[in-house]
């Protein structure tokens, strides 16, 4: 069961996200220009967030999502 709670809290994560970026105005090319990194990674990480722990926990950081 515990590979159940950890992808339900990455799907969390990646809805938290997500939110921050729409709560503030921000679409994905906006954001992923502020980070320095491509459209199309951006995507890779949100799509994937499981294998990208660190991206995810970098924007979780950068971005201060609580």
């Amino acid at each position: 069961m515990k590979g159940v709670e950890v992808m339900a809290n990455i799907e969390d994560t990646k809805k938290k996200i997500l939110k921050h970026f729409q709560d503030n105005g921000w679409d994905i090319p906006d954001v992923a220009s502020a980070l320095g990194i491509s459209e199309q990674y951006l995507r890779k990480i949100l799509n994937n967030p499981e294998k990208h722990l660190k991206q995810v926990t970098d924007i979780i950081a950068y971005y201060k999502i609580r």
